[in-house]
């Protein structure tokens, strides 16, 4: 191509703008013929894209844009809207999830820039040289298979709760409320015996494709009870020092009731 001369265009305005619009496409001309010998000599492409022309000079950012906005939103059936189906399904059969293809493509132009890259300026030959695992999540939990849980549980009672259970066993055995002294005795014993018998959860659940991409879990597990608080406090009552007084005059009356019956008044009927 040459240079415009402005004897060669007609005389007025008319020539003057015909020379000027010369001009201006000449220096596009030796702009990008400058840009191809760079190129060339640096060993990238331009980068090249379908339906923008192979000297259009398009940048990198451009190109990571035209992806996300252009091409994914392309009518179905145009070239452009293949080029980009077709990098997705490839991308997505190899292992890549679906939110991380954008990254796929901007690397992919990055990797067309990269001098001695091989790359010829079209991103898509990135793919056969794609890593899958490089854009995986690394803090993602593992979908389908087996885990398994175990929760232990210690229950811990209060100076309220404790006291209740305590006051409810001495009454029952020994026919009197508990001292401040034994429901404080009481509250200690009874939580270090929880803290030894705690109540234990284990499962497992399996995680597995479904129907209709639903996927399917099932949990299988045992729950083990914990500490029991009423045969506690009753073994705590019992082993208070008034026990066996209280016990003897319980069994004692049961022996009467089963001579005489549980007429109490039959025992001054008989003395008579």
């Amino acid at each position: 191509m040459e240079a415009p001369v402005r004897n060669n265009y007609p005389a007025g305005s008319a020539g003057t703008k015909q020379y000027n619009a010369a001009v201006v496409k000449y220096k596009k001309y030796l702009k990008d013929l400058q840009a191809t010998s760079n190129n060339t000599q640096l060993n990238y492409a331009p980068i090249i894209l379908p339906g923008i022309p192979t000297d259009s000079g398009i940048s990198d950012t451009q190109a990571k844009a035209w992806f996300k906005y252009t091409a994914a939103k392309a009518p179905k059936g145009s070239a452009v809207r293949r080029y980009y189906d077709n990098f997705v399904a490839t991308a997505t059969r190899m292992g890549v999830a679906k939110d991380k293809i954008q990254d796929v493509w901007d690397e992919a132009v990055n990797w067309t820039q990269a001098i001695g890259s091989g790359s010829k300026g079209d991103p898509a030959m990135y793919l056969s040289s794609l890593n899958p695992s490089d854009f995986a999540d690394k803090t993602a939990v593992k979908k389908y298979g087996t885990t398994r849980q175990k929760q232990t549980t210690i229950t811990e009672y209060s100076a309220s709760s404790a006291a209740a259970d305590a006051n409810k066993a001495i009454e029952g055995e020994l026919g009197r409320t508990a001292t401040s002294a034994e429901t404080a005795a009481y509250l200690k014993a009874v939580n270090q015996k929880a803290k030894k018998e705690p109540s234990v959860y284990e499962g497992t659940t399996t995680t597995s494709p479904g129907k209709g991409g639903v996927d399917q879990s099932v949990t299988t597990a045992t729950q083990k009870t914990g500490f029991d608080p009423t045969i506690f406090a009753q073994n705590f009552a019992r082993s208070m020092p008034d026990y066996a007084e209280s016990f003897a005059a319980k069994n004692v009356l049961k022996i009467i009731e089963g001579l005489i019956g549980s007429d109490r008044t039959a025992i001054g009927k008989v003395v008579e």
